[in-house]
């Protein structure tokens, strides 16, 4: 999205972010149609759930595609269009499963482990050159269409009545903060939740 002289200009683009020809596709289209990037949010989960025995290998490898080697190439591609300009922001969407497992989320928390991973070693490698990058936490289920149909309307609107879910334009103004940051104050990891936890411990 870009704001060209007036009103916010969207581009949808149906991409494979798992090929990196792909990937490099859509940053040559984006830039080519809406000006160079300045912000990049990496915001692809897995989040399935399998007991330890009933995980495939083509689940785990999925899985870890569709997180962490996606982060990868969206990271570097972002990269390779910001370091000329010695400036821009890049933000990996994360989940608790980023820092701690769970029970039937083996290949789930390997894959966002390895997000939170390529976050970490891009913002010690980038920061110095004039990019910040983030990894945000994101813990708990999101007001949305597909949490809805996930959880049932029922359950949907009992999390939302105890404050539950978290609400989507309060995500975006977080993320508003971190790409709005002076580089002598950066936020490298933000954990984001609602004010009554369903699961905390």
């Amino acid at each position: 999205m870009a704001e060209l002289g007036g009103p916010s200009v969207a581009l949808a683009s149906s991409t494979d972010a798992r090929v990196e020809e792909q990937v490099k596709a859509l940053f040559d289209r984006a830039e080519a149609e809406l000006g160079p990037v300045h912000l990049c949010v990496h915001n692809i989960g897995g989040n399935v759930a399998f007991p330890v025995l009933d995980t495939t290998e083509r689940v785990f490898r999925k899985v870890w595609e569709l997180t962490s080697l996606s982060a990868f190439l969206v990271g570097k591609e972002a990269a390779a269009r910001m370091l000329p300009r010695g400036q821009g922001v890049i933000i990996f969407t994360g989940a608790t499963a980023a820092i701690r497992g769970s029970p039937n989320y083996v290949a789930f928390a390997a894959g966002m482990h390895g997000k939170r991973a390529v976050a970490q070693t891009l913002a010690r490698e980038l920061g110095p050159k004039g990019i910040h990058v983030a990894h945000v936490i994101v813990d708990g289920p999101i007001e949305t269409a597909f949490v809805k149909e996930r959880f049932g309307a029922d359950n949907f609107h009992a999390l939302k009545s105890k404050g539950g879910l978290l609400e989507p334009t309060h995500i975006a103004e977080a993320y508003s903060f971190i790409a709005k940051q002076d580089k002598s104050a950066w936020v490298f990891e933000m954990d984001l939740r609602p004010y009554c936890e369903p699961h905390a411990s």
